[in-house]
């Protein structure tokens, strides 16, 4: 993160960058919607327009809003309250821009750095907030994911129901068979994290040396600079948060952990809007848990594809035969396409904004 102040990160995302991942996702998800599942357009002109599915779509908004309302507060409070609303909101709708227009996270991360300091937010203490936020990402992941398994046990991975829509699509298939065995990659994120803490918290100095002495390592020298980095992130990051207390942690824990519970719940509404089976919620809010272990596979941008087919194989036995194509659509329109179109108006008139401040 840290070679990020001696670049401009707007190169990134300049017109002809954003726009060839942008169509690659799109062409990914038109190809594994329409072709792969083979979605039955005259399901969605046979939607009534009920009561039912205007309360669903107005908890839909209400899903987002509460999730980029605790995002808001949580960079609010890690900017020691030194922005405004408005300030904050713009980081957040521009993160999520980054987030969805690069294969990983690191195009958001790169960006919001970019936003921050130009908001004059110092260097250091930029780079402290983003990876103080990847710790709290991971920590309300655990905790929830942990939380349900201890209510549902092993059900939780249980992805045995008949699913019309899937066939013999031995794609969707294999993803429902992933699924079963996201345990496992629980365990790999529970560890880093758990890692992650133990060396900002507890040892950041001995953290800070380790990651030097391995980033001398021979057969590691390709990757020496961002090794090192790393334990210096590590360190800056228990510099800046190490005094502020259990109570400043709790509340920008609360935040993200329900930030993070309305991004899930999203799917749990937009299900029950469309479902005609009685629904256990507990049972699907755990299963847009296990979907976010297989997401975190990076492939296209935004998780383009990647997104929609893990959707589209883990709920359709909650879905009605035909509409679980159509459902994974307006999934992605709320929490990516959203993003996408909102971050192309906001970009443009931040660098105008901060540069008009500059000058």
């Amino acid at each position: 993160m840290m070679e990020t102040e001696s670049q401009n990160p707007l190169s990134l995302f300049t017109f002809r960058r954003v726009l060839l991942p942008v169509v690659i996702g799109i062409v990914v998800s038109v190809y594994l919607v329409v072709v792969v599942s083979k979605i039955d357009a005259s399901k969605l002109a046979q939607i009534p327009l009920t009561r039912h599915l205007l309360y669903g779509l107005i908890m839909a908004v209400l899903m987002v809003s509460i999730r980029d309302l605790a995002y808001i507060f949580r960079i609010w409070q890690l900017t020691d309250r030194r922005l405004s609303f408005f300030k904050c909101l713009e980081i957040i709708l521009l993160w999520e821009f980054g987030s969805s227009v690069t294969p990983a996270s690191v195009g958001g991360i790169t960006l919001a750095l970019f936003i921050l300091n130009k908001e004059k937010i110092r260097f250091g203490k930029g780079v402290s907030i983003i990876m103080l936020c990847s710790y709290l990402d991971n920590l309300a992941f655990v905790s929830v994911f942990s939380l349900l398994f201890l209510i549902l046990g092993p059900r939780m991975f249980d992805l045995s129901a008949v699913c019309s829509d899937l066939g013999h699509q031995h794609l969707f298939n294999a993803f429902r068979v992933m699924g079963e065995y996201v345990w496992i990659g629980f365990i790999i994120v529970a560890v880093i994290g758990g890692l992650l803490g133990f060396a900002i918290f507890v040892k950041p100095t001995w953290a800070r040396g380790f990651f030097r002495r391995v980033s001398k390592i021979k057969w590691l020298h390709r990757w020496r600079e961002p090794i090192a980095l790393l334990g210096e992130e590590i360190w800056l990051t228990s510099q800046e948060f190490k005094t502020r207390g259990l109570g400043f942690l709790f509340k920008v824990f609360i935040a993200t952990t329900i930030s993070w519970c309305a991004r899930y719940a999203l799917a749990n509404v937009l299900i029950w809007t469309f479902a005609t089976m009685d629904l256990n919620q507990i049972d699907v809010f755990a299963r847009q848990c296990v979907m976010r272990v297989i997401m975190m596979i990076p492939a296209t941008p935004g998780g383009s594809g990647i997104s929609e087919l893990s959707f589209i194989a883990l709920n359709c036995d909650y879905l009605p035969a035909g509409f679980a194509s159509a459902v994974a659509i307006i999934w992605r329109l709320f929490n990516f396409y959203l993003y996408l179109g909102i971050g192309a108006i906001v970009l443009p008139r931040w660098i105008a904004r901060v540069n008009r401040k500059n000058n």
